[in-house]
């Protein structure tokens, strides 16, 4: 859930802010990148005189190296929040990202002024707010390279295909209102169009499995086919299908488990004994093999340890909520500051993306409070990895493809009654 952003500021700054959203309503958008270049690139001539004392004076502040690129950023957002409810607005977008990302053409200058604004506006590049731009402008202009080249693009490319990661990798720290309101626009459209796009292909795969069992194959081949909406193969992508919806351990679907789990905890257990069966739950469905070698070893003792001096208290929502965190932080990634992430690998490789994003699913449905939270270990990884090629991370990629599959099925709007039709999807 998105947290609500900040408005237009009441500081000094409040009027650039104002200046700048009213010549993105009223200027073409040619014309306002002529402007921000001129105010905050070169430095000169600027046409308001009024708006060019206020950077002046704004840039030679005390905390100007804090407060600037937070003004920067602010003001990229008003033009971005603007241009990107427009046909045509992704265009000056990527422009407005190009002008930032290419700041060696500008002249130079002996201007005093000019200086201090080149200084402030590369702090603005170092922060942690300039990539999220980027990522956004990812976004809206989309990847348009087919399946076959993505593997030599890098991984941050791909931003436009996982809504869930968007408030976690896009909004900026400072939250403000047209950062999240533009963001919030662009992840609900998106992931509709997702889901729509998964939903016809599994009505096709649907009708192409009950034509093939009726008819034959040849029959089935003559349908008008639908392109696979994902990343993954297709039988990858039947067995996500089949595994998210269908019978995930024994006759048993993953919404059968974790109401079955949920039941027990209305009993409200101690907390020592909930921790025994969590781990029970989460391993359940682990293969034996596996799990003996070190995986049912190290989960053990990583829930053992969370809460140690409530053992004996009754379960209740917070203890709920913290211990799935703490399991969640050690099954993928703990923070961005110690992004080590052997385990979660480990599993990929072992047990595979479907399973192992199973697994994480089972998790997110007895605590759907926890849902952000994972997403934001997912951010984490991708941010990590973003400037390598796809096809070094294949993994990674696998992995997001799943959850965007796992998201759709458990949390979306798609129908996945008939996907009892697709178990021989890919074969």
């Amino acid at each position: 859930m998105f947290a609500i952003g900040k408005k237009i500021g009441s500081g000094v700054e409040q009027v650039v802010y104002e200046h700048f959203l009213y010549v993105v309503r009223t200027e073409s958008p040619v014309r306002v990148l002529e402007r921000f270049r001129t105010l905050f690139i070169e430095g000169v001539t600027y046409s308001d005189h009024r708006i060019w004392t206020t950077i002046e004076a704004l840039a030679f502040e005390k905390t100007a190296e804090q407060n600037f690129p937070l003004i920067i950023n602010r003001c990229c957002y008003i033009l971005v929040n603007h241009w990107q409810m427009q046909l045509s607005g992704h265009i000056p977008i990527a422009s407005l990202v190009s002008m930032l990302a290419n700041l060696h053409d500008v002249r130079m200058t002996y201007s005093r002024v000019v200086r201090r604004m080149r200084q402030l506006l590369q702090l603005y590049l170092q922060s942690d707010d300039y990539p999220k731009l980027k990522r956004l402008n990812a976004v809206l202009n989309g990847n348009t390279s087919g399946k076959d080249a993505i593997g030599e693009q890098p991984l941050g490319m791909l931003i436009s295909r996982y809504p869930y990661l968007y408030e976690h990798s896009l909004v900026s720290e400072e939250r403000t209102f047209e950062n999240v309101e533009t963001i919030k626009r662009v992840q609900r459209g998106l992931r509709k169009q997702q889901e729509t796009n998964l939903s016809h292909y599994l009505t096709y795969q649907v009708r192409r499995s009950r034509i093939k069992a009726q008819f034959g194959r040849e029959a089935a081949d003559n349908l008008p086919s639908v392109l696979n909406p994902t990343l993954l193969s297709t039988k990858e992508l039947g067995m996500a299908f089949g595994q998210f919806a269908g019978k995930a351990e024994g006759n048993a679907t993953y919404q059968d488990l974790s109401r079955g789990f949920v039941s027990h905890l209305q009993m409200q257990p101690i907390i020592k004994t909930f921790k025994g069966d969590l781990y029970d739950y989460i391993v359940s469905g682990v293969d034996s093999s596996y799990g003996k070698r070190s995986f049912n070893d190290r989960l053990y003792k990583a829930i053992d340890s969370i809460l140690p001096d409530r053992d004996n208290q009754r379960l209740d929502e917070l203890s709920l909520l913290r211990t799935c965190t703490h399991v969640l932080n050690h099954l993928v990634v703990e923070s961005s500051s110690n992004p080590q992430h052997f385990i979660f690998m480990d599993m990929i490789s072992n047990l595979g993306a479907v399973f192992t994003t199973g697994l994480l699913l089972k998790i997110v449905l007895i605590c759907q409070k926890v849902k952000p939270l994972l997403e934001s270990r997912l951010s984490i990884l991708f941010n990590h990895y973003e400037s390598s090629q796809c096809k070094g991370v294949p993994w990674l990629v696998r992995s997001l493809e799943n959850w965007n599959v796992a998201g759709a099925i458990h949390f979306g709007k798609i129908d996945a009654s008939s996907l009892n039709f697709l178990q021989s999807i890919g074969e």
